[in-house]
């Protein structure tokens, strides 16, 4: 069925505004972003905004569902390299600057869902949500624990999901305390990431 004019630029909107909440979010962090932040950079009004989400709180979720639809595909990355002329790091580093330019720049993304957490923890449905999400997270580590099995640069006996919430639990720490301490050393990252997927 094709679509009209008014379908189209609905869905265009749509589109500007979640990726604006995801700059916007990245940049300036959840609480300190405001709908007039997102609205500005999108060239439309707040009724605009209110035609396609409730809340802030709203269009943040969307925002994590449009991370999920950019990375699609992030875990068969290393399906294109072969473990006998690429080591498992090599492999790796390649993965997560990949994933990174998939996410348009969204950086840091685990400080900004802190600040969303902080924000909103007394809300048991947006609580349910984030968990949801995590555990589509698990899952997508866990595809790409596959990938790397299935392709011989981790011994197959290995527990995925283990290493899936150790990997989640390791990326993410670094990327907190990078942050606030600075230091940032990107083949420490790496090698941490190989030592538990070995």
């Amino acid at each position: 069925m094709t679509k009209n004019k008014f379908q189209l630029k609905r869905e265009a909107t749509y589109q500007l505004l979640v990726e604006a909440g995801m700059k916007c979010f990245s940049e300036k962090g959840y609480a300190a972003t405001t709908l007039g932040d997102i609205v500005a950079r999108t060239g439309h009004t707040k009724g605009a905004f209110y035609g396609h989400f409730t809340s802030k709180e709203q269009l943040f979720m969307h925002v994590l569902d449009y991370q999920i639809q950019l990375t699609n595909g992030w875990t068969d990355i290393p399906r294109q390299f072969n473990p006998a002329n690429t080591t498992l790091e090599e492999v790796i580093s390649i993965t997560l600057t990949r994933l990174a330019q998939m996410l348009k720049g969204a950086d840091n993304w685990i400080v900004v869902l802190i600040d969303f957490y902080q924000q909103t923890k007394h809300d048991p449905v947006v609580h349910g949500m984030l968990k949801e999400k995590y555990r589509e997270w698990i899952a997508g580590i866990e595809a790409l624990v596959n990938t790397l099995q299935e392709q011989g640069w981790i011994p197959p006996d290995k527990d995925t999901r283990l290493i899936a919430m150790q990997v989640i639990s390791f990326n993410e720490g670094y990327a907190v305390f990078s942050l606030l301490f600075g230091g940032t050393d990107p083949q420490a990252h790496i090698k941490g990431l190989v030592k538990l997927m070995s």
